[in-house]
C-alpha cells in the first residue's frame, strides 16, 4: 500500500492520519496545504505548548518556600485553564512540584534534628567543661541568653 497521493487537479489537504491516509479535505489557502479544520488544529497545538519556563519559575531562580512552589502551581492552573499546556504536560509539573514540597517537608525535619543533635551535643559539652554540680547553673545562664537574644 502507498501512502503517496496521486496527482490530481486539486489542490487537497496535505494532512496525513496515523493510518497513512490523507485528507481529503480541500487546502486552505492560509494554513500552509492543510484544510481549514487541520489548519486550526495545527495552529493551536503550536500556540498550547509554547514556553511557560519565564512564567512557572520562581522570581529567585530556585524553589527555596513552599509558597514559590504553590505560586508556580497557581500560574501553571492558569496555563492549563487558558489552554496554553497539555493536560499530560501539567500534569508531570504538578508531579514535580509535589516532589518539590515532599523534599521541602524532609528537609525541614532534617534541619530539626541537626538542631536538636547540636543542642545535646551543647549539653554534652557542658557536662564535660562544668560538670554536674556546675552543669545546671551553666544552662540557666545559656537560657537566659537565649530569651536576650529573641528580645
Amino acid at each position: 500500500m502507498t501512502t503517496k497521493r496521486a496527482d490530481n487537479p486539486y489542490d487537497l489537504c496535505q494532512f496525513q492520519f496515523a493510518n497513512g491516509k490523507c485528507c481529503g479535505m480541500p487546502a486552505h489557502p492560509n494554513y500552509d496545504g492543510l484544510c481549514l479544520n487541520h489548519g486550526t488544529i495545527h495552529m493551536r497545538t503550536t500556540a498550547r505548548e509554547d514556553d511557560l519556563y519565564n512564567e512557572l519559575a520562581s522570581p529567585s531562580g530556585a524553589f527555596l518556600s513552599q509558597a514559590e512552589i504553590n505560586q508556580s502551581l497557581r500560574k501553571l492552573y492558569e496555563a492549563l485553564a487558558g489552554n496554553r499546556i497539555s493536560p499530560r504536560r501539567a500534569a508531570t509539573l504538578a508531579y514535580i512540584a509535589y516532589l518539590l514540597l515532599q523534599a521541602h517537608a524532609g528537609l525541614k525535619a532534617e534541619a530539626r534534628l541537626t538542631e536538636l543533635q547540636g543542642f545535646k551535643n551543647l549539653n554534652m559539652l557542658l557536662k564535660m567543661k562544668y560538670g554536674p554540680p556546675l552543669r545546671k547553673e551553666a544552662e540557666k545562664r545559656m537560657a537566659e541568653g537565649v530569651t536576650q537574644e529573641k528580645r
